[in-house]
C-alpha cells in the first residue's frame, strides 16, 4: 500500500512537469516579424531650388474607411515622400520657399471574388488586391515678381494577393508596392520640376 502511494505521488509529480514544460512551450514567443529598410533617396543627385528654404506640408489623411490601411504598412507611402523631399531637394537662394505638398498618399484594400464550389477547393485565387496613389506638387511661393509657380506628379499601381498569404508575404507585398511607387514618382517629379521651374533649378 504505501509503495502504491509513493508510486501514485511520482507519477502526479512528473505530471506536473510535463504541464509546467508544455505551459512553457505555448508560451514561447513567435519569431520576430521581419524588418524593413527606410527608404531613402540620398544616392540620387540633390534638385537644387533657388528658394530659402523648404518646408514638407502633408494635406492627405486617410479616412477613416476600413478599406484604407495606410496604418498597417510596414513603410507608409507619407514617410517615403516626406524623404523624398528631404533627400532630394535642396536650396541655395535669399528669399521665398519651396513647398512639398503632399496631397494623395492612400493605399486601399480591395476583397477579390473567389472560385466557388468544388473547383474552389482546389483552387488558389488572389484574394486582396492594393491600390496605392500619390499626388504631390511642389509650389514656389514669395519668390519675387513670381505670381506662380509649380511642378506636380501623381502616380498609382496595385498589387493583388492570393487567399493562403502569410503575414510575411502580405507586409513584404505592401513594401515593395511602396516600393515601386516611390521608383516611378522619382523621375516623374524631377522631370516636371525641370520642365515647369526651370528658372529657379540650379
Amino acid at each position: 500500500m504505501r509503495f502504491t502511494r509513493l508510486l501514485r505521488k511520482k507519477i502526479l509529480i512528473a505530471a506536473a512537469i510535463l504541464a509546467v514544460g508544455g505551459l512553457g512551450a505555448c508560451q514561447t514567443p513567435p519569431p520576430n516579424a521581419p524588418e524593413y529598410p527606410e527608404l531613402t533617396f540620398t544616392h540620387l543627385p540633390p534638385i537644387t531650388l533657388g528658394v530659402a528654404g523648404l518646408e514638407i506640408v502633408d494635406n492627405f489623411t486617410p479616412p477613416a474607411d476600413a478599406t484604407h490601411i495606410e496604418n498597417r504598412m510596414p513603410v507608409s507611402l507619407e514617410s517615403a515622400l516626406r524623404n523624398w523631399a528631404r533627400d532630394r531637394l535642396k536650396f541655395n537662394g535669399v528669399s521665398g520657399v519651396a513647398k512639398f505638398i503632399i496631397e494623395n498618399a492612400s493605399v486601399t484594400e480591395t476583397d477579390l471574388p473567389r472560385t466557388k464550389g468544388l473547383t474552389g477547393v482546389f483552387t488558389t485565387d488572389q484574394a486582396q488586391r492594393y491600390d496605392a496613389a500619390v499626388s504631390v506638387q511642389v509650389r514656389l511661393e514669395g519668390v519675387p515678381r513670381v505670381n506662380e509657380a509649380f511642378a506636380q506628379a501623381a502616380v498609382s499601381r496595385y498589387q493583388t494577393l492570393p487567399e493562403d498569404a502569410s503575414i510575411n508575404v502580405r507586409e513584404d507585398t505592401w513594401f515593395n508596392l511602396t516600393e515601386q511607387v516611390m521608383k516611378d514618382f522619382d523621375p516623374q517629379m524631377a522631370a516636371s520640376i525641370r520642365q515647369h521651374l526651370a528658372d529657379f533649378v540650379r
